[in-house]
């Protein structure tokens, strides 16, 4: 079985990989498959209450409920979703001071060179999440290994629409907040 590593994007065996389950498995490690498994787990959980009723287009009375479809793939993810799995897996996000305010992910960019260190962001831009650390960005689309973040031909002029700084938690701050 292939591992992956922090920092390193694992694919989707199968068809196309997704912006969100991409971004978790760059920042924690995890495979792809492992990661989109636990958030369909997450999803799915309360499916059978979920779904409309059939309605008689006459009376208007309600005939049968229809009850929602189990979701098979992750195909979007909201900050909400992102947060609580990223808790899962040991890390929190937080909203970066240094936010894209009305700004390109190119210009955020220019604006940090020589600031982002090692310190790891998860960025929403054009509704697609990226992650970036130093002078790396890593995406759907980029190689496993991740790429320049000036040599990204895509998204660069896209709207940044929020900055979150990814942190790990030691294992004694989840001691505490479990207490």
């Amino acid at each position: 079985m292939i591992r992956n590593k922090k920092g390193q994007r694992s694919r989707r065996a199968s068809g196309s990989s997704y912006c969100g389950p991409t971004a978790l498995t760059v920042l924690t490690g995890k495979r792809y498959d492992i990661v989109e498994k636990d958030l369909l787990k997450e999803v799915n959980k309360n499916v059978k209450y979920r779904g409309r009723w059939q309605l008689d287009w006459w009376t208007g009375e309600r005939k049968k409920f229809i009850p929602a479809r189990k979701e098979t793939q992750i195909k979007g993810m909201s900050n909400g979703q992102m947060r609580r799995a990223l808790d899962r897996y040991g890390y929190r996000m937080y909203r970066s001071d240094n936010h894209g305010a009305n700004q390109t992910f190119r210009q955020w960019v220019r604006a940090t060179h020589g600031k982002r260190g090692k310190t790891w962001y998860l960025v929403v831009a054009g509704n697609h999440y990226m992650v970036v650390k130093g002078n790396k960005v890593w995406d759907t689309y980029t190689p496993d290994k991740g790429m320049p973040v000036t040599k990204i031909p895509w998204k660069k002029r896209a709207r940044m629409q929020e900055l979150f700084v990814i942190e790990k938690i030691s294992r004694n701050k989840t001691k505490e907040v479990r207490k």
